[in-house]
């Protein structure tokens, strides 16, 4: 038996119109973002190319006093601005300790030199800390607390200088058998000014 299939349901027009209205606005809006999405994009305006950045300079430490010369004077500075000017007047090699008291297999050398106070107070310090030698073998030696019959020292390496006044004493040095001074350095206070002078020998 066949029953008969019941008419057809009626077709609503209004809401197929309203749903592809519904699905075509959604799809324009995200047509329009897209959109909106490129110009913005494309509306940035170029960032400027970061400069490179400078490569860094070496530092450079302050030019060396040129070398001096056996008789010439060299102006000098010693912590707290006290300037002095110094002259290696002689360079006595070998140099002779009396009574035999020099140490066997070395070799006796003196420096002569001329302290003068350029400042306006006065100074005190130390030949034996300031002075040294650079040998032939490039090793630097410091002084030799040996007295020599050819010169003086400054009274045990110190000196004590009013402003305007100079004094004049050696520094004395041992040093190996063959080996000579080659360079006089002086190095105000001790070495702790930052000003040295140097001399060539001979």
């Amino acid at each position: 038996m066949h029953t008969n299939p019941g008419p057809p349901r009626p077709v609503h027009k209004a809401g197929i119109v309203r749903f592809c209205r519904l699905d075509g606005m959604r799809r324009s809006l995200f047509a329009l973002w897209v959109v909106l999405s490129a110009v913005s994009c494309s509306a940035q305006p170029p960032q400027p190319a970061k400069p490179a950045e400078p490569a860094p300079t070496p530092s450079r430490s302050p030019a060396a006093k040129p070398a001096a010369h056996v008789g010439q004077t060299l102006d000098l500075m010693r912590i707290g601005g006290q300037k002095i000017a110094v002259t290696l007047t002689e360079v006595i090699d070998p140099a002779t300790v009396p009574n035999g008291w020099g140490e066997a297999g070395k070799t006796y050398i003196a420096t002569k030199l001329r302290i003068e106070n350029s400042g306006t107070t006065t100074i005190v310090g130390n030949s034996n800390s300031d002075v040294s030698v650079v040998g032939s073998d490039d090793h630097d030696y410091r002084a030799d607390f040996a007295t020599v019959t050819e010169c003086q020292d400054f009274g045990y390496g110190w000196f004590l200088i009013a402003a305007g006044s100079s004094s004049t004493g050696c520094v004395v040095f041992a040093l190996p058998a063959g080996v000579s001074a080659t360079k006089v350095r002086y190095s105000p206070s001790s070495g702790i000014s930052q000003d040295v002078g140097e001399w060539s020998n001979p």
